[in-house]
């Protein structure tokens, strides 16, 4: 039991930073309304319901800017929270993140207790159970966390079973679980596909990488070997009849790419892993100072972690493609063995020294992840401190008094069949029942029976409030509703 002793203190207090950063508001994000209310419609079965509202919002609206439906695998998760708490209790709703944060630091422990002593285990799995970013992002109801676990257990089991195994093939048992996980990280994104990708390429690496060696034998390839891929295949089967897709029209954003953006896109995501410490003095110079430590690392490494590194490559790849960058929040299944890599750069760059100086240069690498601990620490308790002392919130985002208001007045006030325009259109239909659009353009502000306008928004993901009710002369916009945020146009034809 002594050698949980510290993951199991530092998975706790990371609970406790998360929970006590929890807040009783949202931002105006509204992926996560479009979430909460595919969890709500699987409680009801009301699932094609759904994505006939959604589809007509995505497809009315001036431009496009999320699909149909996105993988059914997280709302499903969150379905007993949204039974439990109702869709609109965002606090409770919250708690799936702390669970699989949870997970997902028990798993990254288990990979790192497999490679390091176990002080440098916990030095490792401390930098992420502090982390401000990670902390913070529990806070938001978004897939990523879930997919962070699956993502980073899907590796475990490639290397146990493929990696670590002789055969490449491992046993019929853990092949069926490895199938199971791969699917569950495609059901909950569908880049969860390249993990399915990374277990090809690996097997086909190390089956190449250990010539000469005796065929594998057909019948086991037939029989072992294929598992993983036929219950992956059969579960998907199983999602496509249980649930309807809506997925698939994500895939027509990537008829916006180009060369200038695979350039941007490019740039954008060799840098962003520095967001990661920004809490850290100068933190574009001190991840340029990692790079070449992680660069190293993964070469020193690569016979053990070869699975990794093609998940790496993968990964860029399709973030380099995607016309939309998302943030550093597409990078966190890959942070933590950036953080992994950089390390044992480090250590291998110490043990090349003399020896009178390598256990300086040791020393110096792990007071280097030491003072990142500290320093995520020292902020993650302020945050932690603020927020409580705030009382948890709202903080002028979705459940603001003024955001209230507008909603109740849409939901009492409005027909039940209204159309209502609004930059944030599934925030909108979640609090209000009403089938919403974004309208940028005062053309196509016939679309809708309603306009709400945020009055500090000018003309982003809107048309400019001082605009609107000049802009389309064949339509008679009167205002219905006033407060500091927010103004409500009825719209009608002249």
């Amino acid at each position: 039991m002594k050698k949980y002793f510290i993951s199991t203190g530092l998975i706790l207090l990371a609970l406790a930073l998360a929970f006590a950063l929890l807040t009783k508001d949202h931002d105006w994000g509204d992926d996560w309304a479009a979430y909460v209310m595919q969890s709500a419609a699987i409680t009801r079965g009301e699932t094609q319901e759904f994505i006939a509202r959604n589809t007509f919002t995505m497809r009315e609206s001036t431009r496009f800017f999320g699909p149909d439906a996105y993988p059914w695998g997280f709302p499903a998760l969150l379905a007993p929270f949204v039974l439990a708490c109702g869709p609109l209790n965002v606090f409770c709703l919250k708690f799936i993140n702390l669970i699989f944060f949870a997970l997902f630091l028990w798993g990254f422990h288990i990979f790192l207790a497999r490679r390091l002593p176990l002080l440098e285990a916990g030095l490792l799995l401390g930098v992420f159970a502090v982390s401000p970013v990670l902390l913070q992002f529990n806070d938001l109801i978004q897939s990523d966390i879930p997919f962070l676990f699956f993502s980073t257990l899907a590796l475990l089991l490639i290397e146990e079973i493929v990696v670590r195994d002789e055969t490449i093939l491992g046993s019929p048992r853990k092949n069926i679980w490895l199938g199971v996980i791969l699917f569950f990280a495609f059901f909950v994104r569908t880049n969860g596909i390249l993990l399915l990708a990374t277990l090809f390429l690996t097997q086909i690496y190390l089956h190449w990488r250990t010539r000469p060696r005796p065929a594998l034998d057909r019948k086991r390839i037939l029989t072992v070997g294929l598992i993983p891929y036929l219950a992956f295949g059969l579960l998907t089967v199983i999602n496509l009849v249980l649930f309807p897709a809506g997925e698939g029209s994500h895939l027509e954003h990537l008829g916006a790419l180009n060369l200038l953006g695979l350039l941007n896109n490019l740039s954008s995501y060799i840098a962003m892993p520095s967001l990661f410490f920004a809490a850290l003095p100068q933190p574009a110079i001190l991840y340029g100072v990692m790079l070449p430590f992680f660069l190293g690392g993964m070469v020193l490494n690569h016979r053990r972690d070869i699975h990794i590194i093609i998940y790496f490559g993968l990964s860029y790849a399709l973030f380099i493609i995607w016309p939309e960058q998302q943030g550093i929040r597409f990078l966190f299944p890959l942070l933590p063995f950036f953080v992994y890599f950089t390390y044992r750069g480090m250590i291998a760059i110490s043990l090349a020294l003399t020896k009178k100086i390598q256990r300086l240069g040791q020393s110096l690498a792990r007071g280097f992840w030491i003072a990142v601990i500290l320093i995520f620490a020292w902020t993650s308790f302020g945050l932690t401190l603020d927020n409580l002392e705030q009382g948890r919130g709202p903080y002028g985002n979705v459940y603001d008094p003024q955001s209230i208001e507008m909603f109740v007045f849409i939901q009492s006030e409005t027909p039940a069949d209204a159309v209502i325009a609004f930059y944030k259109p599934r925030v909108l239909r979640l609090f209000t029942d009403r089938d919403t659009l974004m309208i940028e353009t005062c053309d196509a502000l016939s679309k809708a029976d309603y306009v709400v306008l945020r009055k500090s928004r000018g003309a982003v993901d809107q048309v400019a409030p001082g605009d609107v009710d000049t802009c389309n002369p064949s339509l008679t916009l009167t205002k219905v509703f006033d407060n500091e945020k927010f103004v409500v146009y009825e719209i009608a034809l002249k």
